[in-house]
């Protein structure tokens, strides 16, 4: 007679096991068949023996399991797990050195578990060892470690951002905290900093040109919320780092909410203002330039419009390539990409080209579109620009724009009136680099042209040939 299925544990070869607790073992039975199940390490290995007396499976296992656990042991770097009294003694082997600690527990799977713990906690201090930190990485280790192998990654824009939100950062965690260590820090430190931040902005002692002060650097006066979320963002980046590399488990950051701002409005420039911002850039090409190819092309400012070479730019097609990855610049998208240009700016960029192209600065052609005309103090003629930033901002002063304009400002433009044409929305996202069709319609709100529909008298619908009126 079939004897019923039944699953019996097993004891551990070296000791009794105490009830309750979880088995390395596990047998079950159906009929002549027995369904083994051993746990080694965390992980799970099955087998069948059929036909076979219930003390020999139990021996089959135990040996099985013996061996499965030396090999796991070799494999994580395991040396022994030995019973010793009323628990097991360890010993691990990492970096060439051992390490020995005892558990006190009657269940083996509860020391190997705590074995393979002590194992990862090793190995990442060696790790830390190896790329140059501490086996206890703190807070300036890590800041010197992103700023060694992250921020050359970066684009020059997100650079300079991130080093103007390093700077709050590295002293509230630093001089305030203390410099702490990466595992002891928490969500509530992120929120004191947060609150920290908020009455702590930065003074900038440097005067403006004509001598006044800069505006909104006062001390006392309290931060924007665009410029903690800023700030946020920045140190969450900063502990995602350390995630990845292993130096810490969990985001603090990512525990607490960003403070809620409203999203700046770009200022959208009339065709006589933007005319009118041209017509001050006169006498200066370089400048001319750019802010055509800005409010032309819709391209990036500084991460693309100045790093063009006069060999990106194909006049007869009528084309401007966008480069990612060479000589180690890199786009915000991190792809390249051609951008259609408008007969006006077709023009001006044959007109540049016939100037500046076969000019020799010191015996030697300069490759790039924008580009120092003399030597100056910080710069050699033929380099190429890196910033166009104070030059825009007094040009757009003459011609007596709002303040608030950005030069980035002239990419919304530029995508706002393709919208507004009913340019389709698909070959505009290509242009302007975008990665996801959703940032492009996000512009959909700035061309309001589409909403006068709502207001217009309504047309009256043809009638179907076929139909009949009733």
């Amino acid at each position: 007679m079939t004897r019923p299925s039944e699953a019996s544990p097993v004891h551990d070869s070296v000791a009794a096991m105490s009830p309750g607790v979880r088995q390395p073992i596990t047998i079950e039975q159906h009929g002549e068949v027995f369904r083994v199940r051993l746990s080694v390490l965390g992980e799970t290995h099955r087998f069948t023996m059929r036909g076979a007396d219930r003390a020999d499976v139990e021996r089959t296992a135990a040996a099985k399991l013996e061996e499965l656990q030396r090999r796991a042991r070799r494999r994580r770097g395991l040396g022994s797990i030995d019973r010793r009294g009323d628990g097991f003694r360890i010993r691990l082997h990492v970096g060439g050195k051992s390490h020995t600690f005892s558990v006190k527990t009657a269940d083996r799977q509860v020391a190997e578990d705590a074995a393979a713990a002590r194992l990862r906690e090793l190995k990442l201090a060696a790790h830390r060892r190896v790329i140059g930190l501490s086996a206890r990485v703190t807070f300036s280790e890590l800041l010197a470690h992103f700023d060694a192998k992250e921020m050359p990654t970066l684009s020059r824009g997100t650079r300079e951002a991130y080093v103007d939100s390093f700077r709050p950062i590295r002293e509230y965690f630093l001089d305030v905290v203390g410099d702490p260590v990466l595992e002891d820090v928490q969500a509530a430190h992120v929120k004191e900093f947060l609150a920290w931040r908020r009455v702590h902005r930065r003074v900038d002692a440097r005067p403006t040109k004509d001598g006044s002060a800069r505006k909104g650097r006062e001390a006392g006066v309290a931060l924007s919320n665009r410029t903690l979320q800023k700030d946020r963002a920045v140190l969450h980046r900063l502990f995602e780092f350390a995630e990845q590399l292993e130096l810490r488990e969990g985001n603090p950051v990512a525990r607490v909410d960003a403070p809620k701002a409203d999203t700046r409005t770009p200022v959208l420039l009339t065709v006589d203002e933007y005319e009118r911002l041209l017509t001050h850039c006169a006498g200066r090409p370089m400048l001319a330039l750019y802010v055509l190819t800005l409010g032309e092309s819709g391209v990036r400012c500084e991460s693309e419009a100045l790093h063009l070479r006069f060999e990106d730019v194909d006049l007869e097609g009528g084309y401007l390539r966008i480069v990612s990855g060479r000589d180690g610049h890199r786009t915000k998208s991190g792809k390249g990409r051609w951008v259609p240009m408008t007969p006006r700016l077709r023009d001006a960029m044959r007109a540049h080209a016939a100037a500046f192209r076969l000019v020799t600065y010191d015996g030697a052609r300069s490759p790039w579109v924008f580009h120092h005309e003399r030597t100056h103090k910080r710069y050699v003629a033929g380099a190429r620009i890196g910033s166009l930033r104070h030059s825009f901002r007094a040009a757009a002063q003459r011609a007596k724009l709002p303040a608030e304009l950005h030069q980035h400002d002239l990419r919304h433009r530029r995508v706002t009136t393709w919208l507004a044409e009913g340019r389709d929305v698909v070959l505009v996202k290509e242009a302007l680099g975008h990665s996801d069709l959703r940032t492009t319609m996000g512009y959909t709100h700035l061309a309001r042209e589409h909403l006068k529909a709502l207001v217009d008298a309504p047309t009256s619908k043809p009638t179907r040939s076929g139909n009949r009126a009733r």
